[in-house]
């Protein structure tokens, strides 16, 4: 008997180290105060943006992409943005040991279009937001549902793009 409580001593010993470390883990994650950008692979750009441009976003760096300078991108918000990058663009062999200093280091090891899956806050009503995908050409792929999102209890309306990416807008209450 005597030597199993020996081992919860020992077991909670060695806990302690790693609670204290992950309460610090958790301090410096508060931090972080949002996003500034995803990353949507596609097959084909070209495509994509015109998907993009029919749902009414605005895009970003458009004619320089078109130019071979930088990348396009969706903007979202005021200060965030979806990077769109063509999925073969990079592959596992792009570890970071092996890139250059010229080389696309910022680029997903394995990216695979049609592996993402989206939530946009929609201003406006769940109808609103179905009655737009529907004066774009975009089928809905389910009523709208129930959901509770990062701000709380809201409404969804789900549709996919031509890659097969998942995106979501919803819609929460207006405050009381």
């Amino acid at each position: 008997m005597h030597r199993p409580a020996a081992s919860i001593v020992v077991l909670a010993l060695w806990l302690l180290p790693s609670a204290t470390a992950q309460t610090k883990n958790t301090a410096s994650t508060n931090k972080v105060k949002s996003f500034d950008h995803l990353v949507i692979n596609v097959s084909d750009i070209e495509r994509a943006l015109t998907f993009y441009k029919r749902l009414g976003f605005t895009l970003i760096n458009e004619d320089g992409w078109r130019k071979g300078q930088g990348q396009v991108s969706i903007k979202i918000g005021e200060n965030q943005k979806i990077n769109i990058h063509k999925q073969d663009v990079v592959g596992p062999q792009n570890k970071p040991q092996d890139i250059g200093p010229n080389d696309k280091f910022n680029l997903a090891y394995i990216p695979l279009a049609g592996d993402a899956d989206f939530c946009l806050v929609w201003g406006g009503t769940i109808q609103e937001a179905q009655q737009h995908l529907r004066d774009s050409g975009v089928d809905h792929i389910s009523a709208p549902r129930k959901v509770t999102g990062a701000r709380g209890p809201a409404t969804s309306v789900y549709f996919r793009d031509p890659d097969g990416n998942l995106w979501e807008f919803v819609v929460y209450p207006l405050p009381s």
